[in-house]
């Protein structure tokens, strides 16, 4: 990792943390930001660690991240097609908002699947 993104990282986090303290010296209830800044401290000081003198990404990373987020938008296409077909004909019963949240878990949840597949199997291409 470069010391220009550990540095965008390190400030984003004291940023979220300061906001967080400020708020809560305010009155208001805010001891999540404070923990998101930590968190993204910690996450920053994780990385940097595991990753070392690496290059950030290579060719191959940029091939695997391509081909999870395709099929992963694939797999949403056919989960937002299910839940509309479901509820035109009346199997389904959902109002927008955990429609939304819906498609938004299986949108998250199959990129990071598909991403941990590509990444173990090592390549990804047509066969």
């Amino acid at each position: 990792m470069s010391t220009k993104y550990f540095l965008i990282r390190i400030s984003i986090g004291a940023a979220l943390g300061l906001a967080g303290l400020a708020l809560i010296w305010a009155g208001y209830n805010a001891a999540f930001m404070v923990l998101a800044g930590v968190t993204a401290i910690a996450v920053a000081g994780l990385i940097r660690w595991r990753s070392g003198d690496q290059p950030e990404t290579d060719e191959r990373g940029w091939k695997i991240w391509a081909f999870a987020m395709a099929y992963s938008w694939l797999v949403s296409i056919v989960f937002v097609s299910i839940l509309l077909g479901g509820g035109y004909l009346g199997l389904l019963d959902l109002s927008t908002g955990p429609a939304l949240e819906a498609a938004a878990w299986v949108m998250s949840v199959s990129a990071l699947l598909f991403l941990a597949y590509f990444n173990r199997r090592g390549d990804v291409g047509i066969a």
